[in-house]
């Protein structure tokens, strides 16, 4: 039976320990650290039926013996707690982003210099539509890729500004928040260190005059603004948009003043082999306008994929041919959880390599502080990769 250790037990956190039941591999949560723990210990959870509880993850990691541990914390925390957690040298699960500033990002390139069972969260580029993508590259049926161009228009940007996420000191902006994602894989579909990055951003439709503090349903444009839930739902017909309703009592104006989350953003980014990729994300977009994906440029065909449509057109340059894979995944992050899930229960059981590293961690991170800084300086950075990356 696997012993396993939660940091944080959150939502997210909660679901994807839920999730590795699916496996079949005999683990159990043995220990929570999280200042809610008389909370938990009350709340009868199934999940948390053998579970230890302590107010504070030291405590945690000090009196209980684990095979794995898991930090669910809000981002600001991430990696500060990593750190805490390396010194045990077993298996860590880790979410995204793992560090919000260049010196935290320093402290886990030391901290994890020697110690290699991490499974980061970054479950597009452990997806199946990305595996499917990896190996059409890999053969070499589109040629030399020298250009990737990805997008990520997000259909429900409106939770960034109107919960716990309009928070900038505690995600670090939308780059760090989204972006560590999507160029975590295009990372790892250019195949080469990145060495410069140029970004802009902006807020242009988020923001406003309404007070900070104002609830959406305590303001009296509640039933007419068009951010809210209840306006998606009755004229956009939108019923996802109500999958918040849980947190309708937290949701906060979108409209308001003093949020700094930027809701478009975009970069360029130069590797060492060569490759320029570009990203654009944006937030205010609803609907069918929605999509997440690239293009792949090679030398002898292109590959484009868009995750929430769930297809991959191959084009050839030497032919009008047109190939079209269609895949069906119903699964939360296109499958990718289920594999994150895989990876972290086989490097606790089997000490099997993880597919999502800490140094994929941290370039990504670092990708996406050096475009906040880019965007704020309005001038090209150069990438300086940690030893421990390289």
């Amino acid at each position: 039976m696997l012993e396993v250790g939660i940091i944080g037990y959150g939502d997210r956190i909660s679901r994807m320990a839920c999730r590795m039941k699916k496996f079949h591999i005999p683990f159990r949560i043995k220990a929570v650290g999280d200042p809610r723990a008389d909370e938990l210990r009350k709340s009868n959870d199934p999940d948390l039926k053998f579970a230890n509880f302590y107010n504070t993850a030291d405590e945690m990691l000090e009196k209980e013996k684990l095979d794995g541990v898991m930090i669910g914390t809000r981002c600001s925390l991430h990696a500060e707690l990593a750190c805490k957690a390396a010194g045990k040298n077993i298996p860590l699960f880790i979410e995204k982003p793992v560090a919000i500033s260049f010196e935290q990002l320093d402290r886990l390139a030391e901290a994890f210099s020697a110690v290699t069972a991490v499974v980061v969260s970054f479950p597009l580029r452990v997806s199946p539509l990305m595996t499917l993508v990896k190996e059409i590259i890999d053969s070499g049926r589109i040629g030399k890729v020298w250009q990737i161009a990805a997008f990520n228009d997000v259909v429900y940007g409106n939770v960034y500004f109107g919960l716990w996420y309009r928070d900038y000191e505690e995600t670090g902006g939308l780059f760090l928040q989204k972006a560590t994602h999507d160029l975590d894989y295009v990372n790892f579909l250019a195949g080469g260190n990145p060495e410069i990055i140029s970004a802009m951003s902006g807020r242009r439709f988020y923001g406003g005059d309404k007070p900070f503090d104002l609830k959406c349903v305590e303001c009296d444009e509640f039933e007419k603004c068009s951010e809210s839930p209840f306006y998606q739902f009755q004229t956009r017909k939108a019923s996802s948009s109500l999958r918040e309703d849980r947190h309708l009592d937290k949701w906060q104006c979108v409209f308001s003043k003093g949020l700094k989350n930027e809701d478009i953003g975009q970069c360029l980014i130069e590797y060492d082999n060569g490759v320029q990729a570009s990203y654009t994300q944006n937030f205010f977009v609803h609907n069918q306008a929605g999509r997440r994906g690239a293009r792949i440029y090679g030398t002898k065909g292109t590959v484009e994929f868009d995750w929430i449509k769930n297809y991959i057109n191959v084009f050839s340059h030497a032919s009008p041919s047109v190939d079209r894979i269609e895949l069906a995944c119903a699964e939360e992050h296109f499958g990718g959880d289920l594999e994150l899930c895989y990876d972290f229960l086989a490097a606790m059981r089997d000490g099997k390599p993880s597919r999502c590293t800490m140094k994929a961690g941290i370039v990504s991170a670092l990708l996406c502080l050096c475009a906040r800084e880019s965007a704020a300086a309005r001038k090209f950075i150069k990438i300086k990769l940690p030893a421990y990356c390289l």
